[in-house]
C-alpha cells in the first residue's frame, strides 16, 4: 500500500477504481468498515462497474486518496469479496445518521467520516460533524476556504474521534456518541431528557435500552406526559411497571392518566400493590385538585418518638421518601397534629420527644382545593412543600416546590428557558 496522509469518504465516492497496469475497473460506491472496538479497519470497497456492482477486498486495494484508487490486481481478477453480513456501509448507513454527543449532551449529525492509513490498513479515525463537512460533499469546500482566506477567517473542521462512538444498536436505529469521559448514563436526567426530546421513536427507544430502570424513572420525569407515555408504551409491560414502580406516585399517576385505560390496568396489575394503590388513589383526583399534584412519599412519623429515635427512623425510611425537608407528626388516627423541619431536629436533645419540638401551627391546603391554592401557599410562605389534608385532617400526601414547578412551567417550556 502506497502512503497517504487522510480522506473523507466523501472525497472517495465516485472517484476512478483502475487495476494493477492502470485499466479502468469502474468507480467507488461505498466504503465498507467491519464493527468493533476502536478504530474500525476498512474491510472491502464498492466498486460500480457497468454491469454489475462488487465488493472488492481490501487486501486488493493498493492506493486510496482523493484523486484515485488503485487495485494490485488486474482487472480480469476483480470479484466480489465474501462478505458475513455485518459490514457497515459508510455512506449507506452512517452518514447523516443522528448521534447522541454525551459531552454537550445533544443531538449531531454525521456530516464526513475520515479515512486514515495506519500500518496494516486502511482504519476509520473521525466523524466530521461541522459545516465543513457538509461543505465538501456539495464539492464547494475549496472555494469556500479560499473566500474564507480572503476574509481572514479560517474553515475548522468539527471533528471526533471513531473510538468516542458507539453504536447503540446492531441494526443502526440510533448511535451513541461518547466524548471525553463522558457517558450517556452518567449525565444528568434532565440532560438526557433533552437529548431524548431530538430524536425519533426508534432512537429514543434505543437510547433507554441503555439506562438501568431507576435511570430511565429519573428520565422520564423531566419530559412531557405525553412523550413519557409513547416511551413506555414501546417498552415490555413488565420493564414499564417496573419504571413506575421507581417514580414518585403522582408522576406515576399523571403519566398512567395519558395511557389508554386497558395499558394503564395492565401496568398497575403488573406493579407492587402497595406502589399501585398508591397511584390508583392519586388518579382518583381531578387535574384541577391540588391532591392530583401531590405525592404519598413523604414521612409521617408519630408524636411520641424521641429526636433519636426519629432519626433511627429517617435512616431506614429516607429512600422512600420524596423529600425529607420537613418530618410531619400524627397521632394514633393519621390526624396530622404538627410539623418539624430536619435542621430543627438535628439540633433537638436525643431524648426531646417530638410533641414538645413540632410546630402546632401548620399551614395546609386540602386534597379537593384548587391547585392554585397550592401554587399560591409555597410561594407566599417560600416553603418547600406543603402538607395536604383531607375533610378529617388527615394527611394524605404532600405537594413539594418541584410538583409546583411542574404545574406552572412544564417540561417541554423549561426546555426552552435559560436558568443560567
Amino acid at each position: 500500500m502506497q502512503p497517504f496522509t487522510e480522506v473523507f469518504v466523501s472525497e472517495l465516492i465516485d472517484k476512478l477504481v483502475i487495476d494493477k497496469v492502470g485499466n479502468r475497473v469502474g468507480r467507488v460506491g461505498d466504503v465498507l468498515i467491519k464493527p468493533e472496538a476502536g478504530f474500525p479497519k476498512v474491510c472491502g470497497v464498492e466498486v460500480k462497474r457497468r454491469r454489475e456492482t462488487v465488493v472488492v477486498s481490501d487486501d486488493h486495494v493498493a492506493m486510496l486518496n482523493k484523486q484515485i484508487v488503485s487495485l494490485n490486481i488486474v482487472r480480469e481478477d476483480v470479484s466480489h469479496g465474501d462478505l458475513t453480513g455485518d459490514e457497515l456501509y459508510l455512506c449507506r448507513d452512517l452518514l447523516d445518521r443522528q448521534i447522541v454527543d454525551t459531552d454537550g449532551a445533544r443531538v449531531v449529525r454525521v456530516n464526513d467520516l475520515k479515512i486514515t492509513q495506519v500500518n496494516d490498513g486502511f482504519r476509520l479515525v473521525a466523524v466530521d460533524i461541522g459545516f465543513r463537512g457538509l461543505v465538501r460533499r456539495l464539492g464547494a469546500e475549496r472555494a469556500l476556504r479560499r473566500v474564507a482566506g480572503m476574509l481572514g477567517r479560517s474553515l475548522p473542521e468539527k471533528l471526533i474521534s471513531w473510538g468516542n462512538v458507539d453504536l447503540i444498536t446492531p441494526d443502526l436505529s440510533a448511535i451513541k456518541l461518547s466524548v471525553s469521559q463522558g457517558k450517556l448514563a452518567a449525565l444528568h436526567p434532565y440532560d438526557i431528557a433533552q437529548i431524548v426530546g431530538d430524536l425519533g421513536t426508534q432512537e429514543r427507544s434505543a437510547i433507554f435500552q441503555t439506562l438501568d430502570n431507576e435511570r430511565a424513572a429519573e428520565t422520564l420525569v423531566e419530559m412531557e406526559t405525553e412523550m413519557q407515555a409513547s416511551i413506555l408504551e414501546g417498552m415490555s409491560k413488565d420493564r414499564a411497571a417496573d419504571i413506575l414502580e421507581m417514580m414518585a406516585s403522582d408522576d406515576a399517576a399523571d403519566v398512567l392518566n395519558e395511557l389508554p385505560d386497558d395499558t394503564a390496568a395492565e401496568l398497575l396489575e403488573l406493579m407492587e400493590r402497595e406502589e399501585a394503590a398508591e397511584v390508583e388513589e392519586l388518579r382518583e383526583y381531578e387535574e384541577r385538585e391540588a391532591g392530583s399534584l401531590m405525592t404519598t412519599e413523604y414521612i409521617a412519623l408519630p408524636e411520641g418518638l424521641t429526636a433519636d429515635e426519629t432519626i433511627n427512623e429517617l435512616r431506614r425510611l429516607a429512600p422512600e421518601a420524596e423529600t425529607i425537608y420537613y418530618i410531619y407528626v400524627v397521632d394514633a388516627e393519621e390526624h396530622l397534629a404538627g410539623v418539624l423541619s430536619l435542621r430543627e431536629l438535628i439540633i433537638a436533645k436525643p431524648e426531646t420527644r417530638l410533641a414538645d419540638i413540632m410546630r402546632t401551627r401548620i399551614i395546609t391546603v386540602g386534597d379537593e382545593a384548587p391547585t392554585e391554592d397550592a401554587i399560591s401557599i409555597i410561594r407566599k410562605y417560600d416553603l418547600l412543600a406543603v402538607p395536604v389534608t383531607d375533610g378529617d385532617n388527615k394527611l394524605v400526601g404532600i405537594i413539594t416546590v418541584d410538583d409546583v414547578i411542574d404545574a406552572v412551567i412544564p417540561p417541554r417550556k423549561r426546555n426552552v428557558l435559560n436558568f443560567s
